[in-house]
């Protein structure tokens, strides 16, 4: 019998755990919902990395050295435009730039994001769903004490040095999910919020009051931790979880979604965590080769009593 898997995803740690599931699960029966808060135009094209980090692994194309672009790419672009003194902060490979390219000339045509996201998924040969969050400009805004700015300035630029005074989710709260989504959460079988930032990559997902409130509606939910001890495994989400006032542990991000999941996970190495209307479970969450990414994806399937042969 044909099942529904979504997952939430951001741009590290769940495409990890998405490369794990692939090898458990027909991608036919995977949806993921991705988060476009960190998009925004570059003089090339249009630069979505989250989707284009999923796309990328559900394809075989992701670079899994760094979790971003494609594996074996060329930089000439790069090292050119750096030559002739433009200072492009982002280091982009020429096929991904390509990438960004094609969608940017699609969406100039007045085509939506995620009409172009689903004709780049047919384009690379990936058979699940790829869903951005909205075809709506949403912006994940970095307060500091010099100036607010985006991700990209934050974590690339300023090496994720300043000091994070807040964090807001810009235009969330007036935004509509892309077309389908509402519907794939709502018909689920099993929902899994991935080990991405909980702030920067889920926060702008769960923003989103159609998503919210569907996802809300639902059961068979479990999320997993990002955070070792007070440490994200990679990634700003300290400064970000304490911005917001929640501390960066796992309690912290299980407050961070309360009343959205049903199971949490936390890693064995993480402290006991016992939480009043969400069941707790203890697993190796650190996924830095394929047996352990496949290990965790088929923990989860467990949990949400999804079986596969």
């Amino acid at each position: 019998m044909t099942k529904l898997i979504v997952l939430f995803s951001g741009g590290t740690g769940t495409p990890k755990l998405l490369q794990g599931l692939i090898e458990l699960v027909p991608q036919e029966e995977i949806s993921v919902v991705v988060n476009t808060a960190e998009d925004c135009w570059l003089p090339h094209g249009y630069f979505s990395p989250d989707v284009d980090t999923v796309l990328y692994t559900l394809s075989g194309l992701i670079d899994d050295e760094v979790w971003h672009g494609i594996k074996g790419d060329t930089f000439f672009t790069h090292r050119q435009l750096l030559a002739l003194g433009h200072d492009e902060v982002l280091n982009i490979g020429d096929r991904d730039r390509a990438t960004h390219i094609y969608r940017g000339a699609l969406m100039r045509r007045g085509l939506r994001l995620s009409e172009t996201i689903e004709i780049l998924r047919k384009t690379l040969g990936v058979r699940g769903r790829v869903y951005p969050m909205s075809d709506d400009p949403v912006e994940t805004v970095i307060s500091t004490p010099e100036k607010d700015m985006g991700l990209h300035e934050f974590w690339v630029e300023k090496k994720g040095s300043p000091t994070v005074t807040g964090i807001t989710i810009r235009d969330a709260e007036k935004a509509t999910p892309t077309p389908g989504v509402v519907d794939a959460i709502l018909s689920a079988d099993g929902i899994i919020i991935g080990p991405s930032n909980p702030v920067s990559s889920i926060l702008p997902i769960i923003s989103i009051p159609p998503i919210r409130k569907a996802l809300k509606a639902r059961k068979n939910r479990v999320a997993v931790s990002p955070v070792i001890g007070r440490k994200p495994v990679s990634g700003p989400a300290d400064k970000f979880m304490k911005a917001l006032g929640f501390e960066p542990t796992s309690r912290g991000t299980a407050e961070l979604y309360e009343g959205l999941v049903d199971h949490f996970v936390v890693d064995i190495r993480d402290e006991e965590l016992y939480l009043e209307e969400t069941e707790v479970y203890r697993t190796d969450t650190i996924m830095n080769n394929l047996e352990k990414k496949r290990a965790l994806a088929e923990f989860l399937l467990g949990i949400l009593n999804i079986s596969y042969h």
